[in-house]
């Protein structure tokens, strides 16, 4: 089989502890024809100077702000493009991969050229053998986004190929050709569902999404929005879903979706407040608000 030119293009912002496993990681793997593209958004932490004194041979592409995941994964994917490679292997800067992992999306996106978005099986990092996302599920009647195979020990209930209707854009293999079809993804989401809504995109414009569960990579959960469950991140979780189901759910899928998500925000709120999170209760408002609005809060 012919040698692909790959790009690994790794998102980064204020995550200088993390870059340096994921790059070192990257640089292991087997496949021979790579190239590593770090996008920095703004990072205040050293970030940019790690990379600069540690690893050289990273080409380092600076944004002045945090510009959102989606923007800065589009500066990544378009600077690959420019330099001839045919796939990006989009990455969060908390991961880690397994050497053979570019090869086995790589390969399976040789063997399917319809396949525009390959994801691979990810693992929770500090539990290396539960499963974080086999894939993703989308239900337009519940307004529920899903990871497959989410706290499921790997027991190879998940060993097979297959289309889905998401891959998290924390690990994603992209061809590049479908992705000029596609399009980029959408800023406006800022964090959090921009990768579904791209995958949407692709399976509308028929090319497949697949989960290949070969290829390994282990992930630090939600460290990039602090560690845990955050007014940043819930804000930012309820905006963008709510976000894409305005999008792409029918007028009728509301019957579903409204009920569902009412009580999953009463519930959510009855558990924050009864830990004293109220900050939290208050950030679902302001992303429900938001999206409906238009507006963004980034930080």
């Amino acid at each position: 089989m012919a040698n692909t030119g790959v790009a690994a293009v790794v998102v980064n912002w204020n995550g200088r502890d993390l870059l340096g496993p994921c790059l070192d990681s990257i640089l292991a793997s087997s496949w021979p024809d790579l190239s590593v593209i770090v996008v920095d958004n703004g990072s205040t932490d050293g970030s940019c100077e790690l990379v600069r004194e540690r690893y050289p041979g990273v080409t380092l592409l600076e944004n002045r702000a945090n510009l959102g995941y989606a923007a800065g994964a589009n500066t990544g994917l378009s600077h690959a493009r420019a330099a001839g490679a045919e796939y990006a292997l989009l990455l969060n800067n908390d991961v880690e991969i397994a050497a053979d992992a570019i090869a086995a999306l790589t390969e399976e996106a040789r063997r399917r050229p319809r396949a525009a978005l390959l994801g691979p099986m990810i693992y929770y990092q500090d539990e290396p053998d539960v499963i974080w996302s086999a894939g993703g599920a989308v239900s337009y009647w519940t307004g529920a986004i899903r990871h497959l195979g989410i706290r499921e020990r790997d027991t190879g209930q998940h060993a097979t190929v297959r289309a889905v209707d998401y891959v998290t854009g924390c690990a994603v293999l992209v061809s590049l050709s479908a992705a000029e079809e596609i399009g980029p993804l959408d800023v406006s989401y800022f964090m959090y569902n921009e990768d579904t809504d791209w995958c949407v995109r692709a399976e509308l414009a028929g090319y497949e999404v697949l989960f290949v569960p070969a290829a390994r990579i282990w992930h630090s959960i939600s460290m990039s929005s602090g560690g845990g469950l955050t007014p940043f991140k819930t804000y930012n979780r309820f905006r963008s879903t709510f976000r894409f189901f305005k999008r792409y759910a029918k007028p009728y899928h509301w019957l579903g979706i409204a009920p569902a998500t009412a009580c999953r925000i009463l519930l959510f709120a009855g558990r924050e407040l009864s830990r004293g999170r109220g900050a939290n209760v208050a950030a679902v408002g302001r992303g429900l608000l938001h999206s409906i609005t238009g507006q963004r809060r980034t930080a």
